[in-house]
């Protein structure tokens, strides 16, 4: 079962991704975009080289649609291009997939319609839990640690810069949400009620799909 877990940033995604990981144990398995950075499962990526922030960073210097590509491919390359692909009975939890960058690249202006069809032709995840927060909240938890790309392609990383550009992004993955029928979860709450949560959802999905 693929399970993917978005929000903007700062909403907690990878730290509930890999909570939910390890609260389901043995059968759960975590994919993210940059796994597949100086990673010998991802031997075709090997020309990338091994910085993370570096080619995040040299991703805010592309044009917007081979940007989008790039993003993209990254997210999907991590999921089906393994060398040791997952066992069909595990749990794939996907750390963002390519929502959130897709909703990014909107609030930069790309066209919906245009990202919205190159997303709609990627493997598509079994549930799609949204960690909803605001971006208040996002520049509390991230502060300096924001990069360029988070910040409106502000290389200064200004907070007006930040909460700019995530209030953009944040409105397009509430409408998403919406219209996508998404399990919505409230990012603000206590770490552990927010795992909990995520993980009332995705044992449910569970047992609906295997009872299918």
């Amino acid at each position: 079962m693929i399970v993917a877990i978005v929000g903007a940033d700062g909403a907690g995604k990878t730290t509930v991704t890999r909570a939910v990981a390890e609260a389901l144990g043995g059968s759960a398995t975590v994919a993210d975009r940059w796994d597949i950075i100086d990673n010998p499962e991802y031997p075709f990526a090997d020309f990338i080289k091994p910085d993370e922030r570096r080619v995040r960073t040299c991703a805010v210097r592309m044009a917007p649609k081979s940007r989008v590509m790039f993003l993209l491919w990254a997210a999907v390359a991590s999921v089906t291009d393994r060398q040791s692909p997952p066992d069909p009975a595990e749990v794939l939890l996907l750390d963002g997939y390519w929502m959130k960058h897709a909703a990014g690249e909107i609030a930069y202006g790309m066209e919906p319609p245009w990202v919205e069809a190159v997303g709609a032709g990627l493997p598509p995840a079994d549930i799609v839990v949204y960690l909803r927060s605001d971006p208040e909240t996002a520049w509390e938890r991230m502060g300096e640690r924001a990069v360029p790309y988070e910040c409106g392609l502000d290389m200064s990383c200004s907070k007006e810069s930040f909460l700019s550009h995530q209030q953009k992004i944040h409105e397009v993955l509430d409408t998403w949400a919406d219209r996508f029928g998404w399990t919505v979860v409230d990012a603000h709450g206590a770490f552990p009620v927010v795992v909990d949560t995520v993980l009332e959802h995705v044992r449910a999905h569970e047992h609906e799909k295997a009872a299918a």
